[in-house]
């Protein structure tokens, strides 16, 4: 049974996704040892430092126009087509900015089940972030780190986030989240829970937290697996700097600036 990791990555006018999936991936292979395959297009390709991956799968963005985050044009569409493109049984599909700094997502596949991804997260230094909602009715789940198996199941669920997309005005408008930008975690929380019978089933959660380095923070690499994060509290009217040293431990980083920084270290 074949295993491997899928990134996507899109170049936008102001970030370099595809770098970024090249980082990324080097971290893949050496801490999951793992092949790595990407879905990506010939534009973002010329940015390409010559790290070979092991798949490299071509297809057209969906350049949408409205969908802007505040830093511009987002092309983070067509998530759904892991399914028909991945060329594992198992695979792990992660976003390009995800720091794969353990082992730990070896577990996974070994997990029978057959779809998982994270429904909790933490965030570091950013205490009082609370879980982000679709709608006031339930928690959103992230599609930031998926693990699936190429069955029934998990195929009916991408089919339910192509229909989301397709959709996603109609969507917005039943469940008051905004248009714009599309988020692929809404679609997966919304195809999650219809498949379940507008239900959430707790078979399909990933045993720890997602861990967030949230925008207001700053990050420095110590070393290969050793990161500093930086956060500004305000304390009675004063900022005071407030440091945690994480070491073996993964984390999703929100402000891509930083991600760039400590990827050039």
């Amino acid at each position: 049974m074949s295993r491997g990791a899928i990134l996507f990555a899109f170049n936008s006018p102001k970030y370099d996704y595809y770098s970024m999936a090249e980082f990324t991936a080097k971290r893949i292979n050496h801490y999951l040892d793992l092949p790595v395959t990407i879905i990506t297009d010939k534009e973002s390709t010329l940015s390409s430092s010559g790290y070979q991956f092991d798949n490299v799968i071509i297809t057209e963005p969906d350049k949408d126009k409205s969908n802007k985050r505040s830093w511009g044009l987002w092309i983070n569409k067509g998530r759904y087509q892991v399914y028909d493109m991945t060329p594992y049984d198992d695979t792990i599909l992660l976003d390009a900015d995800y720091i794969v700094n353990s082992d730990q997502l070896k577990i996974l596949p070994d997990i029978t089940t057959d779809f998982l991804c994270h429904y909790n997260t933490s965030y570091l230094m950013a205490p009082d972030a609370g879980q982000e909602s679709v709608c006031q009715a339930f928690d959103t789940v992230w599609a930031t780190v998926i693990s699936f198996k190429k069955t029934k199941l998990t195929q009916q669920i991408f089919n339910m986030m192509e229909m989301i997309q397709n959709n996603y005005e109609h969507y917005s408008n039943i469940y008051h989240f905004l248009l714009t930008p599309y988020r692929n975690d809404y679609s997966l929380t919304i195809a999650l829970r219809t498949v379940y019978g507008h239900l959430l089933d707790n078979r399909h959660k990933i045993p720890w937290n997602l861990v967030h380095v949230g925008t207001g923070t700053k990050i420095y690499r110590d070393s290969d697996n050793e990161y500093t994060i930086v956060y500004d509290k305000w304390q009675r009217g004063k900022i005071k700097k407030e440091y945690i040293t994480i070491k073996d431990c993964d984390f999703h980083v929100q402000n891509k600036e930083l991600l760039e920084d400590i990827m050039n270290v």
